[in-house]
């Protein structure tokens, strides 16, 4: 009863669906909880949480699996970059932020954009205390960057960790807050907002709300950039997918086809852009698996699930061995809940492509879901090992 009680206070609290996670998932936060704040028991735990804020915040700490790389979906922090030529100075949020990767690498890409630090401004909010305290050390391994090489200019290398540079880490501010609370934002106002993977883990009411709550905070003429299968035109038609960009970037309909308009001239001089000399290539011809996969990726996109998956099995009947569809199977699976089959799907990829780093995550997020917590574990030591291979 007792650890009932402390699932419907996340529920109300933070808006956690508890299927999201699963009851495998959900105890063994609960057990890790315990032993952190030292109570024998769930009903200890309730009594104590009850009793403290700051035992509170531990709670969700643990409750919280952040799962972020530096430039996760790189098309996105590209279509930033073309968004922010037209806007200075530039507000940014990441929510939620997690550890840290995504808001720096927001920075990056407006620096790489040839933004000057003052010019911009980048806001990582999450939940859990514990990521945003790891957030603010700017400190990672190389598993944070998915096998990529990181870049001299923006990390500074230290043993076998990269600190995130002076320059970057100016420009980036992080807090600690829940997307449910009214008061998050104040008067605060953003240009762009990353928002990302946080609403399969609400229930409904809490995604309208959440979704509320960004549009609320959101420039007329901004974008938010969404998760993989996460469309946010059906849960609130006011946002709308944005002309020009990708399908999972959306705007206020009002907006959603205008291209940006540049703002005023700040005082501010700033610098120009980096020029970027671009080779026109000759166009490609796509082969039927490549058309199949792509109506796949822009049916998913739309949510027509049952399209998606139809063209994907329409790439398999030409390609069975391609882990590229494979893995879009089981994102498109595990949107739709069909989580057996999504891990079937994911299976298939990282048996085609051992190094795919992305199947592999997923694999280990849906094992948590499904309560095998020991399979969890043994994936998760295979990413580590995967991201040393791919960057050696």
């Amino acid at each position: 009863m007792s650890r009932s009680a402390l699932i419907a206070r996340l529920q109300s609290r933070i808006g956690l669906d508890p299927q999201s996670l699963g009851t495998a998932a959900l105890d063994h936060a609960i057990d890790e909880a315990c032993a952190s704040l030292g109570c024998s028991d769930a009903m200890g735990l309730l009594i104590e949480v009850e009793r403290s804020a700051e035992s509170w915040q531990r709670f969700i700490d643990c409750m919280v699996i952040p799962e972020t790389w530096f430039f996760r979906v790189p098309e996105q922090f590209e279509d930033l970059k073309r968004f922010a030529q037209a806007r200075r100075p530039m507000r940014v949020l990441s929510l939620p932020s997690a550890t840290g990767e995504e808001a720096y690498s927001i920075a990056i890409a407006l620096l790489e954009a040839g933004l000057s630090p003052g010019a911009f401004d980048v806001l990582g909010i999450d939940v859990g205390a514990r990521q945003v305290a790891h957030a603010r050390r700017g400190r990672y391994g190389l598993h944070s960057f998915r096998g990529n090489t990181p870049a001299p200019e923006w990390f500074v290398r230290d043993g076998n960790e990269y600190l995130v540079a002076p320059a970057v880490k100016r420009t980036v501010r992080f807090q600690v807050g829940n997307i449910l609370d009214a008061n998050l934002f104040g008067a605060e106002r953003f240009d762009a907002i990353f928002f990302r993977n946080l609403l399969i883990y609400l229930d409904t009411a809490s995604r309208k709300l959440a979704v509320q709550q960004l549009i609320g905070s959101l420039e007329p003429a901004g974008i938010i950039f969404a998760g993989q299968a996460e469309v946010l035109s059906s849960i609130d038609t006011r946002l709308q997918p944005a002309n020009g960009y990708g399908a999972l970037t959306f705007a206020l309909a009002a907006a959603a086809s205008e291209a940006p308009t540049p703002r005023p001239a700040t005082p501010r001089p700033l610098p120009p852009a980096r020029p970027r000399v671009r080779v026109k290539a000759a166009p490609a011809v796509a082969t039927p698996v490549e058309d199949a996969l792509q109506r796949a990726r822009n049916a998913a996109d739309s949510g027509d699930l049952d399209a998606a998956r139809g063209a994907c099995r329409d790439a398999l009947a030409r390609d069975p061995e391609s882990a590229d569809v494979w893995f879009l199977l089981g994102m498109i699976e595990t949107a739709a809940g069909r989580f057996e089959s999504a891990d079937d799907a994911l299976l298939r990829a990282t048996y085609l492509n051992r190094n795919h780093t992305e199947a592999l995550f997923h694999r280990a997020a849906l094992a948590d879901r499904m309560g095998r917590n020991h399979e969890a574990a043994q994936l998760r030591a295979r990413l580590k090992r995967v991201g040393a291979e791919v960057a050696t």
